[in-house]
């Protein structure tokens, strides 16, 4: 019997340890999920809040910039001379500003009776009578009492009130018309109409339910007409939400709080606009909270689920239960901002700078953000710190450094080690970042990467930065279309010096000597078949006669701020060369050039005096990082006004591009070479122009394909449906623009193409 017992107690011992050892997995799990899970709600609530606050922020900056547009409108008619042109000036701002429902000028300080009162009826301008003259508005009662000041006089927002002659429910901008001497001599008022604002903070609507209202300084609150479930608990919201929210003198910035509203608690977020009115935007909780609610119930699925899995798979034996530990484990998403950053490197250097440093950037990295969106490119990065790591985990790498210097680029800091070591390093960074792709929702994404290292010399100047000269050998590798490269001292600085100072000397020369020249590519239009247009590329020719390439004195220029000299003899030259031709062509312009005022009064001279406005065709270049749109496009107005049309070079290089379609009146879009080049291999570059493609399409942009070198590539740019085409193949700079033979473009144009599938076979 004792065997049999001992045989009984065995399996009832291995049943319980298997049940407690089941238990044990399941508390461990359900702790580890919610731990998980707390960590994620938090990151999730973060993000969502986040999203939250830009629709209103938007909404905002919406409702700011439409006060600003209608100030603008003010002060330039202020400035207008004389009544009669103030009375015309008013009318077109009628006729053609959306959302003005009136205007009025008064002639006396103080303003009592309107000397000419205009409002909007069917869209059109019309005069009131004498009688609607005489009338008040109520805002001339509530004017501030800092105007009593002559001093202090500023434009002021009215309360909204309703217009006494056409309804509309409106607020007033008044603006003071002042003498040469500065003291207020009349009023100027421009009507807004509350419809045509309530436009402009619909943005704020992140859910189906948020309700969004203007308080002015009266607490009247103007919403929309809401037809749907909002309509029923919209006013008393309201009133339950503006009886805790500040006026607006005491809030300088948005803020926010939460609303415990019986039917539907709400998140209330508030600002002050420039107009006096005050934004407010409720967000019922529960919509905002939808997502997280989501992740809690699949979190719940999945625990109970694997539990069953683990209480199962425990009972059929331990040495089955141990695979399920193992794919328990969960990725750990704290790794893309867990890194040091920029300062901490830099902060470690200046500690010791004894250490062999290499920067990692990634490819084309601004493309995959582009195309897939700001989450892919977070999981890239994500990647790409992964498989660092794994590589700053070998035993002769412990003891060195990961850092994230910047979006796209990350700093490995390791023991010092001579170029030729430093250079077997790298290789093995590059083997381990491009082990495998990146697949994204069935997308393959391959990653690749560009290396420049700096080590330490003995007689390095202590004013020389280690990480200056990793980020000189990035560039020199990028530039030489290398993976990788190292500085090691061996390249004396004095040499770069000696060539800078040389082609200086040349640029100025060429400057003095009428020695920079315009050579022209043609651009074949891909519906006609035909070469119309030419883009003007500058050359410099030396004392030798020799031709040189500008990548020869571009960067030299500058370095010197020499770009707007150059720019101004191409605009000369090349306006004079095409004055009396039917072709269209082209000049770069960057946004160096557009900040020199005395430049752009040139080009509109020019412009003038040469009539070729409609045929010319300024390209913004992609390094042109516009800081200020309001000058840029104030250049454009202008010389879209004599004819001219706009175009963005290198589109698809970085972020910037995407701007300027938002912020400027492009009318092409060329697409960058490096997309361009490898169009009929690599399906990276087609889907990435595709959408390029795209979006210029849905904008009604016509787009310019760069770098076509082939008839491969022509006819990957015929599939995808752009318009025009440039490069090697088409034609390459000359001195002259050449007349092609339209012949041989044919068979490489849409209409060739249509003829070719029509001729039937003999």
């Amino acid at each position: 019997m004792t065997p049999i017992r001992n045989t009984l107690n065995s399996k009832h011992l291995v049943l319980v340890s298997a049940i407690l050892l089941a238990v044990f997995a399941w508390t461990v799990l359900w702790i580890y999920t919610r731990v998980t899970l707390d960590t994620t709600e938090q990151a999730l609530a973060g993000q969502l809040q986040q999203q939250t606050r830009n629709h209103f922020n938007i909404a905002l900056q919406n409702l700011n910039d439409r006060a600003h547009e209608i100030e603008s409108l003010a002060h330039l008619i202020s400035t207008t001379p004389n009544t009669e042109s103030q009375q015309r000036k008013l009318t077109l701002a009628l006729n053609w500003t959306p959302g003005l429902a009136g205007a009025a000028l008064y002639h006396s300080w103080p303003p009592r009776q309107a000397d000419l009162v205009l409002y909007s009826q069917n869209h059109q301008a019309q005069i009131a009578t004498a009688t609607d003259t005489a009338l008040s508005f109520p805002w001339q009662h509530r004017l501030p009492h800092s105007w009593n000041n002559p001093n202090q006089i500023a434009p002021w927002w009215s309360p909204a009130y309703r217009h006494p002659i056409n309804r509309e429910r409106i607020i007033t901008l008044a603006y003071p018309l002042t003498s040469s001497q500065g003291h207020p001599i009349g009023l100027l008022s421009l009507d807004w109409k509350v419809t045509d604002i309530l436009q402009h903070i619909t943005a704020a609507e992140a859910t189906p339910g948020t309700l969004i209202w203007l308080t002015d300084s009266r607490n009247l609150q103007l919403s929309p007409d809401y037809q749907d479930r909002r309509q029923y608990y919209a006013q008393s919201l309201m009133e339950q939400a503006q009886a805790q929210i500040p006026l607006n003198a005491f809030l300088t910035d948005d803020e926010h709080h939460f609303l415990d509203y019986p039917e539907q608690p709400t998140e209330l977020y508030y600002a002050p606009s420039r107009s006096g009115l005050q934004l407010v935007a409720a967000f019922p909780r529960a919509e905002l909270d939808t997502p997280l609610a989501n992740l809690r119930a699949q979190s719940q699925s999945y625990l109970y689920i694997l539990g069953s899995v683990i209480l199962g798979l425990t009972v059929i034996g331990l040495t089955l239960v141990i695979p399920i530990f193992r794919n328990l484990r969960l990725f750990d998403q704290d790794k893309l901002t867990g890194l040091p950053n920029r300062v901490s490197l830099l902060q470690d250097l200046d500690k010791n700078s004894s250490v062999s440093l290499i920067l990692v950037n990634l490819d084309r990295f601004r493309e995959i953000n582009s195309l897939f969106g700001y989450e892919c490119g977070n999981q890239v990065l994500k990647e790409v710190a992964l498989r660092l790591e794994t590589f700053m985990s070998e035993p002769e790498n412990r003891g060195g450094k990961l850092y994230r210097v910047s979006g796209d680029e990350f700093a490995l800091a390791l023991s010092r080690r001579r170029p030729e070591q430093v250079q077997a390093q790298m290789d093995q960074i590059l083997s381990c970042v491009r082990q495998t792709p990146v697949y994204w929702h069935n997308h393959e994404i391959g990653l690749s990467v560009t290396l420049g290292a700096a080590v330490p010399w003995f007689d390095a100047p202590k004013e020389y930065s280690l990480y200056i000269h990793a980020r000189e050998a990035l560039r020199e590798a990028r530039q030489s279309g290398l993976h990788c490269r190292v500085y090691d001292g061996s390249e004396a600085l004095e040499q770069e010096f000696e060539h800078n100072q040389k082609w200086a000397g040349k640029l100025r020369d060429a400057l003095d000597d009428e020695g920079l020249i315009a050579w022209f590519q043609p651009i074949l239009n891909n519906t006609t078949g035909h070469v119309d247009k030419y883009e003007c590329l500058v050359r410099m020719v030396d004392q030798n006669g020799q031709i040189i390439s500008p990548g020869k004195f571009l960067d030299i220029a500058g370095k010197m701020r020499l770009e707007g000299h150059i720019t101004r003899v191409m605009i000369d030259t090349c306006f004079q060369r095409f004055a009396h031709s039917s072709l269209e062509f082209s000049i770069n312009l960057s946004y160096t050039d557009l900040q020199q005022p005395d430049l752009t009064a040139f080009i509109l001279q020019r412009l003038d005096a040469t009539g070729v406005g409609p045929r010319v065709i300024f390209e913004l270049l992609e390094s042109a990082n516009i800081e200020n749109y309001e000058q840029v496009r104030a250049f454009i107005d202008d010389v879209k006004q004599r004819g001219c049309r706009i175009a963005i070079d290198d589109f698809g290089t970085g972020y910037s591009n995407f701007e300027h379609l938002l912020q400027l009146k492009v009318d092409f879009i060329k697409i960058d070479g490096s997309l361009i080049r490898n169009l009929d291999t690599d399906p990276n570059s087609r889907r990435v122009t595709r959408g390029i493609v795209g979006l210029a399409r849905s904008m009604k942009i016509e787009t310019v394909a760069e770098y076509v070198h082939s008839t491969a590539v022509q006819m990957e740019v015929l599939r995808l449906g752009i318009s025009f085409s440039q490069g090697e193949l088409i034609g390459m700079p000359a001195p002259e623009p050449q007349m092609l033979a339209s012949e041989e473009f044919a068979r490489l144009s849409y209409s060739g193409r249509s003829k070719a599938k029509n001729v039937a076979p003999v």
